[in-house]
């Protein structure tokens, strides 16, 4: 598994480095198509990009613009697309009015306004009155502007719509405007000054959004025009902060020029030059020579006033030679500082779009790098990820060698100590063979000793044969254990698990005891279920319990019960023989329980024991993976358990 991560990691790896390169080949096929207005597919989508296209180079090249729009427009016309042919259409009298070409454009939209009014499109019909009304009034035609500008706000305030709203206000307040500033009327200037101060509230309220610079200076000329010089500082300041945040130096530098005539007109002529001087030197960052022309004729009627300290010239509307038998000047200078704003837009925006190209490529070297980078670290992490992987390895291996060399080394004590158990065991062994087959052939050579050289009554020698059987008897189960204990120690013996009935093998055992059990008075009670079976070796399973009814029946008082008592408890069988004798106290018992321990007591009646018999059973149980408890009360009798698991 391993291998197969290393074989396919570069490979992953590159597909996830060149799919942001496929993403970017294909945005960069898009916009050849689009440099190149080549269709990519003949639907919707292929007319909205010609209008996006349009839209967004119309104010720089309007030429480029107007071919794009026919283009769209015969396409839209082709599939029978209406609503993008309209929208095309209405581009195209916007395209035709920055062209100047005012008839054409006035058709254009009496056209789109048509095909609106038929499609039951108000806000189309409110925004082709609006161009219109625009056409009206780049063309100097006022009065026909305003009443196309308010037709557009009757349907605005119909469908209300907030965006558009404010700026036909704005445009009626501006004709208003323009009539106060080249007249001696004061109701023009009323009603200039109600429309821009519903224009200003308005947009605060519902369109916050909107540049308010125009409302604002128009306001300030208005107020100052009617001598309210404190409203028209307010409204001046406020198109200063706005133009300077903005960093507009043609809208500044208008704000800024009525703040001079401000200052002129409250004869603070010191502030006044110093303000023509800021607005110079804005003009001057700017690069914008011909607003220095446009607002000569505005610095020499300021020079003039500061010079004759007459107030009344800056309210004069006689700007320039050239424009003294112009009857519309006003018109002109908004026509002019439109055109300058509108140049100096451009001209940022093709800033913007240098910088933003520039921003770009910076972007994609840092994209290449960036890429490279990854490259080298997914490259290093990768090797590393291999040397972790090997010394991980290399740890695993390291591990398992020393929980092997800790296991032999446990095993080798768990021989040694078996070794130091078994020899222990031997030495005890040998001394109780030498003190128990000693014993029996030393009183047999006795007996026949003395028959050799005395007459002994037939009683006697009777009597001392039974005594010498005795321990013969004794002698002789000793070696019957020892060889079964030999059989174990050799360990070539296997075990062999069956299913074997614990009635049938306790009634075997007690049967090799009968006579015991007679001799002694006992009673056996057997608390037994005949079908109870468990699965385990049937040799080392009989031998331990006749080993458990031995003991029984040597420790028993005579005439007492001994009782056989089989159960199932908790997922094992518990055979339990208990008798009634002399028990076993504390110390002895804990020797008992000790593995290995040899340990013999006299019977009730005297009988001799090696202690064999139950070091045997211990070790028996455990090989069949069972285990022996004991309890024992002084006087009372013993309780043996052997517990077998299920």
């Amino acid at each position: 598994m391993n291998r197969l991560i290393f074989l396919l990691f570069p490979l992953f790896l590159q597909l996830v480095l060149s799919y942001p390169q496929k993403l970017q080949a294909r945005a960069y096929c898009r916009f050849i198509h689009q440099q190149q207005h080549i269709p990519i597919e003949i639907d919707s989508s292929q007319v909205k990009e010609y209008y996006n296209k349009a839209k967004e180079i119309y104010r720089s090249d309007p030429k480029e613009a107007q071919n794009i729009v026919e283009k769209g427009i015969s396409l839209a016309q082709l599939h029978h697309m209406s609503e993008m042919e309209v929208d095309l259409l209405n581009l195209k009298g916007v395209i035709l009015l920055k062209l100047n070409q005012f008839d054409e454009s006035i058709k254009t939209h009496f056209e789109v306004l048509k095909k609106r009014e038929a499609l039951q499109d108000k806000k189309g019909e409110m925004l082709s009155l609006l161009n219109i009304g625009n056409v009206f009034n780049k063309s100097y035609d006022p009065d026909q502007a305003l009443i196309y500008y308010l037709k557009s706000l009757k349907i605005a305030q119909q469908i209300n719509d907030a965006p558009n709203r404010p700026n036909i206000q704005l445009n009626i307040g501006n004709i208003y405007a323009q009539r106060a500033l080249n007249g001696t009327e004061q109701k023009p200037a009323n009603k200039a000054i109600e429309y821009l101060l519903t224009t200003v509230v308005y947009s605060k309220k519902n369109t916050p959004q909107i540049d308010l610079f125009n409302s604002y200076i128009l306001l300030s000329y208005l107020y100052l025009k009617v001598e309210k010089f404190n409203l028209s500082s307010h409204y001046t300041d406020m198109a200063v902060d706005i133009t300077s945040k903005k960093k507009d130096p043609v809208g500044e530098s208008y704000a800024r020029i009525n703040r001079a005539n401000i200052l002129v007109q409250e004869k603070k002529f010191e502030l006044a030059k110093r303000k023509v001087s800021i607005i110079k030197q804005i003009i001057a960052r700017s690069g914008l020579k011909e607003l220095n022309e446009e607002l000569s004729g505005d610095f020499e009627k300021i020079a003039k006033a500061i010079k004759m300290s007459n107030t009344a010239l800056v309210l004069s509307d006689i700007d320039s030679a050239s424009a003294e038998s112009t009857k519309n000047s006003e018109l002109i200078r908004t026509k002019i500082r439109e055109e300058l704003r509108e140049k100096y837009e451009t001209t940022k925006k093709e800033l913007e779009n240098k910088n933003l190209k520039l921003h770009n490529e910076a972007i994609e070297k840092e994209v290449k790098w960036n890429r490279s980078a990854w490259l080298w670290t997914c490259g290093f992490l990768l090797i590393f990820s291999v040397l972790l992987l090997l010394l991980y390895n290399k740890h695993k291996l390291l591990i398992l060698e020393k929980r092997k060399v800790e296991f032999q080394s446990h095993e080798i004590e768990k021989q040694h100590a078996s070794l130091i158990q078994a020899d222990h065991f031997r030495s005890r062994i040998f001394s109780v063979i030498s003190h128990d087959l000693r014993t029996p052939i030393a009183n047999f050579n006795a007996l026949l000793s003395l028959t050799k050289i005395a007459s002994i009554p037939e009683s006697e020698i009777k009597s001392s044969l039974v005594s010498i059987g005795q321990e013969v008897k004794t002698a002789s189960k000793m070696l019957e254990e020892l060889l079964v204990w030999s059989s174990q120690q050799m360990s070539n013996e296997q075990i062999e698990f069956a299913t074997i009935s614990i009635y049938d093998t306790v009634m075997q055992s007690v049967q090799l005891f009968e006579d015991r059990i007679r001799l002694k008075k006992l009673t056996v009670v057997y608390y037994i279920d005949k079908n109870l079976t468990v699965y385990t070796d049937g040799k080392r399973l009989e031998f331990i319990i006749r080993n458990m009814i031995n003991n029984a029946i040597k420790f028993s008082f005579i005439g007492k019960p001994i009782k056989i008592n089989a159960k199932e408890q908790n997922g094992e069988v518990i055979i339990a023989i208990e008798d009634q004798g002399s028990g076993i106290d504390e110390i002895k018992l804990a020797a008992l329980r000790r593995k290995g321990r040899i340990f013999s007591t006299l019977g009730t009646l005297k009988e001799k024991g090696t202690g064999i018999g139950l070091m045997l059973s211990q070790e028996f149980a455990e090989r069949i993976g069972c285990r022996i408890s004991i309890s024992s009360t002084v006087g009372l009798g013993s309780i043996f358990s052997l517990h077998v698991p299920m």
